[in-house]
């Protein structure tokens, strides 16, 4: 369910692209520090985005520094930090569990229980740093599994819970620009969960799983009309979700949060509609 919050890198000049490396970087550092290696393998793009959205409005202190990692131990990197970078390390794993559990409750992956022991100690602490917005999170998250579990076709509803995730989760301070960050989370979550639906249709369909636009797709005459319904669906929540954002008074980076709105949500989409080379 996540994943498609990127940057369309081909738009990208080489200062931004180097500095989203590093803040992806700084990213995976913070997850180490905060919840060990298996902390870093929940790395998602999309929190890279919370960091650029909430840095760019509250313009919190940066620190940078040159390192090696793991993943690349030959050559040193550059990391690009800020409290906001914690945060979403703490988002991240929050969200990585709740996906976990929706995992082994669906098919009792062994993966996702081995996965769960794991992040289990850094689950119960950010559950405890935050358990107010764990709560709500948890709840919308309950919410969704219940339509989930009801095969629920309304499309607007099921993806709807999803959206109350990520509205809380951009939601750091709750202060004067918590409605405007809401509201860009949730149709950004929105986004997320149609496009998920979307990509995983034809493995739910030949598994008989659960997908809400399996039912829609049948009350169209030909897939190409079902295509445009999807695409129209998913461009208007993008629509809403870039009026939210250009509406919040962001300061840096503006430039690379409008190419992951505008552009890089989309590279999936894409990707699933160019023609294979033969």
């Amino acid at each position: 369910m996540y994943g498609y919050v990127s940057v369309n890198t081909s738009e990208l000049k080489m200062r931004e692209f180097d500095e989203y490396n590093a803040r992806y970087c700084g990213l995976c550092d913070s997850l180490r520090e905060g919840f060990g290696r298996v902390g870093q393998l929940t790395i998602r793009h999309d929190m890279t985005f919370l960091i650029y959205l909430l840095n760019g409005i509250y313009e919190p202190r940066e620190k940078s520094f040159t390192g090696r990692c793991i993943a690349h131990p030959m050559k040193k990197r550059n990391f690009l930090k800020t409290d906001i970078t914690d945060y979403a390390a703490d988002m991240n794993i929050l969200l990585a569990w709740y996906k976990l559990v929706d995992d082994w409750e669906d098919d009792r992956s062994k993966k996702a229980r081995i996965m769960m022991a794991a992040l289990k100690k850094g689950a119960t602490d950010v559950k405890e740093k935050y358990p107010e917005k764990s709560a709500k999170i948890g709840s919308a998250f309950t919410h969704l599994r219940s339509l989930e579990q009801e095969s629920s076709v309304d499309i607007d509803s099921v993806s709807g819970c999803f959206g109350k995730v990520m509205a809380h989760v951009c939601d750091i301070y709750g202060d004067e620009w918590s409605g405007l960050l809401r509201k860009t989370g949730f149709y950004l979550g929105k986004f997320i969960y149609i496009m998920d639906a979307y990509e995983d249709m034809r493995e739910d369909e030949a598994n008989n799983s659960y997908n809400p636009l399996l039912a829609k797709k049948n009350l169209f005459p030909s897939d190409e009309e079902f295509e445009i319904y999807v695409y129209t669906i998913l461009n208007n929540i993008m629509a809403d979700c870039a009026g939210a954002f250009e509406k919040l008074p962001v300061k840096k980076d503006a430039q690379i949060i409008r190419n992951i709105i505008y552009a890089g949500v989309w590279r999936r989409w894409e990707e699933m509609h160019t023609p294979e080379e033969k």
